[in-house]
């Protein structure tokens, strides 16, 4: 059985030059030297086979932490496949981890910034971020459930709960879509849109600091993390926690809270003042707003949709350029625009103005998924405001505000 899986893995590896087969006596090892560290292969396997030739039990001989012995043949392949090394002995098969360092190390956080408390972040080795959070949670209580997911990225995807503080149902309802998932994975999208429930909220958090996690844990949240990747989804978070789950300061929380208001209904409102309620307007500032339009040849709505989609231009070209001068050349490109564009005619002051209130107000959300849902939102509301000035945006409220209660983000969890 030995030499026919070892015959096995040649045959079905065969053509990656990377593939090291060494053999000393009647031990054959085998690894991928793109995956393995060769000194740790030198130093727990060779090193001792070499000194001592002859032996019975090879188990007393490998001095490496984590030894297995493996039965089938698709955890020889997957071990081979994560930085294993492959010992073959007489009828016995060993895995010895033997990983290569391939991760960037714990660095400060780039996106959860904060200017207190712990500045580790995570990273791409998920043994060093499944270390993070339990050395921040130390009890039994946390519970941690590996998943290898996809046919040919075999990735690694664990669930982490505190079992004292989450339903059993949800936990099992949340095993059997992990279970039944069968597309590969190489980033967390696939995961994301799996747990998210609603396609216009995002009700998953993405966040790359252990000290964040660490208290949607104790919260009574679920978190589900990925081999290869810095960040953890936080399942089935409110609108409120998604708003405010940096801080605990009440008047931080105001101001945010404040922000979303504004940065969603700032162009909308603007629109059903100078269209529908006139009235709540005083004179001396509607005569101004309307000797600002005279030069202006397009609609009020045109305008605040074509400023709107200049912005989020600029913002994508901050986000794609580099960080040495990505923020200049929005600032810069805002600068000359927002200028020529009055000059020009085309667009009024006070509609830069109302702009740039919305779009400075969006800055302090961060995560991109939640940014996408506040542009969707302002859209919708804006043309909402068009045809029915304040009515439709009070509306459009009461709708998002009944959504957001029918999807019941808390059912199952002690909380």
């Amino acid at each position: 059985m030995n030499k026919v899986y070892l015959d096995k893995i040649l045959t079905i590896y065969k053509g990656n030059n990377d593939l090291i087969r060494r053999k000393i006596g009647n031990v054959h090892i085998v690894f991928f030297e793109s995956l393995c560290d060769s000194l740790s292969i030198y130093e727990y396997i060779i090193k001792n086979i070499v000194k001592n030739k002859s032996f019975e039990n090879i188990e007393n001989l490998i001095t490496s932490p984590k030894l297995l012995k493996v039965k089938k043949f698709e955890e020889i392949t997957n071990y081979l496949e994560n930085g294993f090394c492959l010992v073959f002995y007489k009828n016995d098969i060993y895995s010895v981890e033997v990983k290569a360092n391939l991760d960037r190390g714990i660095n400060i956080p780039s996106t959860d910034v904060s200017m207190y408390g712990a500045k580790d972040s995570f990273c791409e080795n998920f043994q060093k971020n499944l270390g993070l959070l339990k050395r921040k949670i130390k009890t039994s209580n946390l519970k941690q459930i590996n998943y290898y997911i996809g046919i040919n990225t075999k990735e690694t995807v664990s669930l982490i709960y505190m079992d004292n503080k989450c339903d059993k149902g949800y936990i099992k309802n949340i095993r059997n879509k992990l279970n039944n998932l069968q597309s590969d994975i190489n980033d967390q999208d696939v995961l994301f849109d799996l747990f998210n429930k609603s396609r216009l909220f995002p009700t998953v958090l993405k966040s790359e600091k252990p000290s964040i996690c660490s208290n949607f844990l104790l919260g009574g949240y679920v978190i589900i993390m990925v081999d290869n990747n810095p960040f953890c989804l936080i399942l089935d978070v409110p609108l409120s926690l998604m708003v405010n789950y940096q801080t605990h300061d009440s008047f931080v929380k105001f101001l945010r809270i404040m922000c979303l208001i504004l940065t969603i209904l700032t162009p909308a409102i603007y629109l059903s003042l100078i269209r529908f309620h006139t009235g709540l307007i005083p004179t001396r500032l509607l005569v101004n707003l309307i000797e600002q339009r005279l030069s202006v040849p397009f609609p009020s709505l045109v305008e605040a949709l074509l400023m709107l989609f200049v912005c989020e231009i600029l913002r994508e070209t901050d986000i794609r350029f580099p960080n040495t001068y990505g923020s200049a050349s929005s600032i810069l490109g805002a600068l000359i625009i927002g200028d020529a564009a009055v000059n020009a005619g085309i667009v009024s002051p006070i509609m830069i103005i109302v702009i740039a209130i919305t779009f400075v107000t969006s800055l302090i959300f961060t995560e991109t998924k939640f940014v996408a849902f506040i542009r969707l939102l302002r859209i919708i509301t804006l043309l909402v405001a068009s045809f029915s000035g304040l009515y439709g945006i009070g509306l459009i409220f009461v709708m998002v505000l009944i959504y957001l209660k029918r999807l019941n983000l808390r059912k199952g969890r002690y909380l």
